[in-house]
């Protein structure tokens, strides 16, 4: 196994230990006799009450199967809202299909017919709401006026501002329906079980698919200052600058009805984060007998202040004479500015491929970023895995690596350099893994 296959196979024996359908069955108990369902030591008596399955995110699909298959036949029925057209899941739960990364008229209607079953749960039934990244964009409900193409817009604005996942769930939230805690108004009738994948840096709750079950406050005023900050406020469509400038002055008059409410048998529990993700991929690179250092903090911010925080790192360590694994986890922002096809890891790793080439060692070093979903950006692949001749053979094929970036064509460079990383969608979602190698020859 060469360097670059090593990395690939750290990343995919990770990936193998996160999947929901894997992990849960250790986080989630069912003592049928007792009809004691136990999470996390938290015990709820669940033997004489239905139970209902709701689901909104890239992992829903995988969460409810395993759900499912814990607690058979308690579940009466179900409804989630996944991107994967292909989903399947052979009992009772539905799976309904919504777009990602920018809504449609699918995730509106997937939302809205959520909705409507939510309604239909009778009162003192037990709901299993599972949650991970990419509900933002599948459960996706405009608060009225606002139509799912100014909102598509304001997300294709947001994202390629580069602003960082809290500005654009601070956005987010107050031009919806169900964001920000507004979907508990649905469900303050049952007893409420969050269970959360997060996707967000610091776990904060609030912010994991813009907190659609979690009681916070939701602000247009805090919306329109990001959308200042990011100098794409007057970019926005006119009639969401209108609703936001309205609320505004509503928030400004009657803050406390910004703010939404939560209920007392409303129980939340983080299952699975980035950082457990980062510590098994260690555990797994020391299976690889390499001397293994994890930064301990995710990483939100500019893709260029990662880029020079990983190769710093790189650079602490080049000289070892032992086999070292760096890893990194996180999610940075990019601006674009070209018209090329890419997503933030394939971009971070065609960086870090300029960077590698000019390093000043014999040692081998091999980087890969990719995301644990499965898809970077737009495109069909969840990263790439570069080292320090990636750039020269690039240039020997008669590529430009250079005008790639400036275009933000990271999936066009990769597809005809090599490098790619193509997994398919995981039905995960813990935010992305970078891996550095650094191997003495």
């Amino acid at each position: 196994m060469n360097n670059s296959e090593t990395a690939r196979s750290i990343f995919e024996k990770t990936l193998r230990f996160v999947d929901p359908e894997k992990s849960l069955p250790g986080i989630l108990n069912f003592d049928e006799q007792s009809g004691l369902l136990n999470i996390q030591n938290q015990k709820f008596e669940i033997k004489e009450r239905p139970v209902y399955l709701i689901g909104t995110g890239k992992a829903s699909h995988t969460m409810a199967k395993a759900v499912e298959e814990i607690l058979a036949e308690k579940i009466v029925d179900g409804l989630v809202i996944s991107p994967n057209q292909e989903a399947d899941i052979s009992g009772k739960v539905r799976v309904m299909q919504g777009t990602h990364p920018l809504p449609d008229q699918k995730s509106v209607d997937a939302s809205r017919e959520l909705i409507n079953f939510t309604k239909s749960i009778p009162d003192q039934s037990v709901v299993i709401n599972l949650v991970s990244g990419g509900t933002s964009s599948l459960f996706c409900l405009p608060a009225e006026p606002l139509t799912v193409d100014e909102i598509r817009e304001v997300y294709k604005l947001l994202i390629e501002s580069g602003a960082t996942i809290h500005q654009i769930n601070t956005v987010r939230k107050p031009l919806s329906q169900v964001k920000g805690g507004r979907f508990l108004s649905y469900l303050n009738h049952t007893t409420l079980i969050d269970l959360i994948i997060s996707d967000i840096p610091d776990d904060d709750l609030t912010m994991v698919g813009s907190g659609p079950s979690i009681a916070q406050k939701v602000s247009p005023v805090d919306a329109i200052s990001e959308l200042k900050k990011l100098e794409i406020f007057d970019s926005v469509p006119s009639g969401v600058r209108d609703f936001l400038e309205k609320e505004s002055e509503a928030e400004k008059k009657k803050p406390d009805l910004f703010i939404t409410k939560d209920f007392k048998d409303h129980h939340t529990f983080l299952i699975a984060s980035a950082g457990e993700m980062a510590k098994k991929a260690g555990e797994i690179a020391e299976e690889f007998n390499l001397n293994t250092i994890i930064h301990k903090e995710p990483w939100s911010g500019p893709i260029e202040d990662l880029e020079r925080l990983i190769i710093k790192s790189v650079n602490t360590h080049l000289n070892t004479d032992k086999k070292t694994a760096l890893i990194f986890f996180g999610e940075p922002t990019v601006h674009v500015t070209g018209d090329g096809l890419g997503g933030r890891n394939q971009e971070l790793a065609l960086r870090m491929a300029f960077r590698l080439q000019n390093l000043d060692s014999k040692n081998n070093v091999v980087f890969l970023s990719a995301g644990t979903d499965g898809i970077d950006g737009p495109t069909d692949a969840a990263g790439a895995v570069v080292d320090t001749n990636t750039i020269e053979k690039a240039t020997e094929k008669g590529l430009d690596a250079g005008s790639y970036l400036e275009e933000n064509d990271s999936y066009h460079f990769f597809e005809k350099a090599g490098g790619h990383i193509k997994t398919g969608p995981t039905g995960n979602n813990l935010m992305d893994l970078q891996v550095a190698l650094i191997i003495p020859k």
